[in-house]
């Protein structure tokens, strides 16, 4: 990891113990146990790890075989002292039939055996050494065929949705445990497996035109975000299924050129603009950013606390500059516009019974919530594109995603952020810009501080989240962080919850 991170234990996975994915966590500091079938190979790469540096063990060993995943997993036991805190469930494969009906019950049970058995099995064996680290993650590798339609995957699509509703179960079952549980959706990405497809122009082509990135994605823009979500920086994130598809999932047709940059964990040299930055999640989004080496502006209403919080980023060696600001106002939303990547973070609510909001508390709301951020990303949008490598981060909410007792008004500005974010990433892909949204539960802020006082609702609030706690900005932040890094430059169109897992929580009942 890189020396621009603002915590080194929220970047890094020094002291971690890992099963499976190798480069991109052994370069975090992980110890990484993987398997393959093929001694030879494995020989090779471990040669290759040892030269690099990394602290990579390896075994034989084929996973659609239970007696093998069983004494792979006794291995790991031994070798990490009976401690595993990352287990990654990688291994998949489809046979790329044309029609449903030519699968024999052999094609059939081949697939679940190798997609979702040896990881479901996997996934048992590891729970006591993950319980036992005090700190679990499980990431699954699935597929956005298991999200939308493929030709020649329709038993490779179900099986890949059984993954990701097992994804959503474990967060929940195992949340008490400590364990985080979470599921990466690749589009076609550039491996082995699928090489004799990128050999066919026709179809490669095809698949470019759905694909608003405009290019098949590298597997290590699938790997970083499998890094992320195993780090300390991703700790309120479970139960989530995430594409990793240049807005394939997101398109219905658009086009876009490809761009490179140079370090894929660094902002050296890159702008931003952090809307309502000095408190609660924006504070955080805003010293997250410049940690990572960003030149960042970021505005608020109130002079005073902003003076006093650009002060203390500039003992703390940041590069931040602010103005004032009031963004419910177009004309001051005119005046801000001068910087690059845009994180819109303004945000604010009135509760009461839908029959009782006013004109004057709908307009209040919708100008806040959403037309604020659709002006700015307007205004924003020549900056964003004559940068090369644009990124605009929304900041919505769960309530508009699930319905809860926060208020109609709110649920609705922050569903159509939403929408917004899905409808951007495939309209402004051909500038190279990504856009992608942040959903919150409740978070540590000074905007929900009241909320804390009532005990009872806290409680109810903790029930319905399967890590049993509320959120920290800097969960958020992270998060934030990670979308505008070169790392993640395939993703794009994703709205993405850190909320605990109460959004994938349908009715497990509160745990000791």
């Amino acid at each position: 990891m890189t020396s621009s991170c603002s915590s080194k234990s929220r970047w890094s996975l020094q002291g971690e113990t890992a099963l499976v994915t190798v480069e991109e966590l052994a370069e975090l500091g992980a110890s990484i146990h993987t398997c393959s079938r093929n001694g030879t190979e494995l020989d090779r790469c471990l040669r290759e790890w040892e030269a690099l540096g990394f602290c990579v063990t390896g075994s034989i060993c084929d996973v659609t075989s239970r007696s093998e995943r069983e004494k792979l997993m006794e291995k790991v036991c031994s070798i990490f002292d009976g401690k595993l805190n990352i287990l990654i469930n990688n291994v998949g494969t489809n046979n790329f039939k044309q029609s449903t009906v030519d699968y024999t019950a052999e094609d059939f049970q081949g697939l679940m055996e190798i997609n979702f058995e040896s990881a479901y099995h996997l996934s048992q064996l590891a729970h006591p050494l993950l319980k036992a680290s005090g700190m679990g993650n499980i990431v699954f590798i699935s597929s956005v065929a298991s999200l939308v339609a493929i030709p020649s995957a329709t038993v490779y699509g179900a099986i890949k949705g059984a993954v990701n509703q097992l994804t959503k179960n474990l967060a929940c079952e195992w949340a008490k445990d400590n364990i985080r549980t979470n599921c990466v959706a690749p589009w076609l990405t550039k491996t082995p497996r699928v090489e004799f497809l990128l050999k066919d122009k026709e179809f490669i082509e095809e698949v470019i035109s759905r694909t608003p990135l405009r290019r098949i994605g590298d597997p290590k823009e699938v790997s970083s975000l499998v890094a992320f979500l195993c780090l300390p920086a991703a700790s309120y994130i479970t139960g989530q299924v995430i594409s990793v598809d240049g807005g394939f999932t997101v398109n219905v047709r658009v086009e876009m050129a490809e761009a490179v940059s140079k370090s894929r964990w660094s902002l050296q040299g890159k702008t931003a603009l952090v809307t309502g930055g000095t408190r609660g999640i924006g504070h955080a989004i805003v010293e997250e950013l410049a940690a990572f080496g960003a030149s960042v502006h970021t505005c608020a209403r109130n002079g005073t606390q902003l003076d006093r919080c650009l002060c203390e980023w500039r003992d703390l060696g940041f590069c931040v500059t602010g103005s004032v600001c009031d963004v419910a106002s177009r004309p001051q939303r005119e005046e801000l516009i001068e910087e690059v990547a845009s994180i819109n973070s303004v945000g604010t609510n009135i509760r009461k019974p839908t029959v009782d909001y006013t004109a004057e508390e709908f307009a209040t709301l919708m100008a806040t919530n959403f037309e604020s951020a659709y002006h700015l990303a307007q205004l924003a949008h020549p900056l964003l594109k004559a940068s090369g490598i644009g990124s605009i981060v929304f900041m919505s909410s769960v309530a508009g995603i699930v319905a809860i007792r926060t208020g109609t008004l709110q649920a609705a500005s922050k569903g159509a952020l939403s929408q917004l974010t899905k409808n951007l990433a495939c309209e402004w892909a051909k500038d190279n810009i990504r856009t992608n949204s942040v959903a919150p539960w409740y978070i540590k802020t000074s905007l929900v501080e009241h909320l804390f006082e009532d005990k009872e609702y806290m409680e109810e609030v903790i029930s319905r989240t399967p890590l049993r706690r509320i959120g920290d900005p800097k969960e958020v932040s992270s998060l934030v962080t990670f979308l505008c890094l070169p790392a993640a430059s395939y993703i794009t169109g994703q709205v993405i919850c850190v909320d605990g897992g109460m959004t994938v929580n349908g009715f497990y009942p509160t745990h000791d």
